[in-house]
């Protein structure tokens, strides 16, 4: 398979504190999900329980907080791996490049806050 996305035209979905394009997230694909996220904010504490996630910082700068540990400030350029099951909020104001290993699934995500 080779695919070409055109992310320009793509719709960005609101969730208050984040705005999301899913760029690749296809149901034959299983191994992996790409999105772009603009952080605006501070985003809900939450779970992956399904996905192992990298975030690679496109610009801006923001904070990501592990379980209740002291926040860790992050920009561009830096890359940010979360393990699946761990609890997190990403904050600031920011765009963040997220890769999801297997892909991305909605219903695999728990709010804590």
């Amino acid at each position: 398979m080779a695919v070409i996305i055109k992310t320009q035209q793509i719709a960005e979905e609101d969730f208050g504190a984040i705005k999301v394009k899913n760029l690749f997230n296809k149901a034959e694909f299983e191994q992996m999900s790409v999105a772009m996220i603009r952080v605006q904010g501070v985003n809900r504490k939450h779970i992956n329980r399904k996905s192992d996630e990298f975030y690679y910082v496109l610009e801006g700068s923001g904070t990501f907080t592990f379980d209740d540990e002291e926040p860790s400030p992050v920009g561009v350029g830096d890359l940010i791996f979360v393990s699946r099951n761990t609890p997190f909020v990403d904050s600031g104001q920011m765009s963040v490049l997220v890769f999801s290993s297997p892909r991305y699934d909605v219903s695999q995500i728990e709010y804590l806050e």
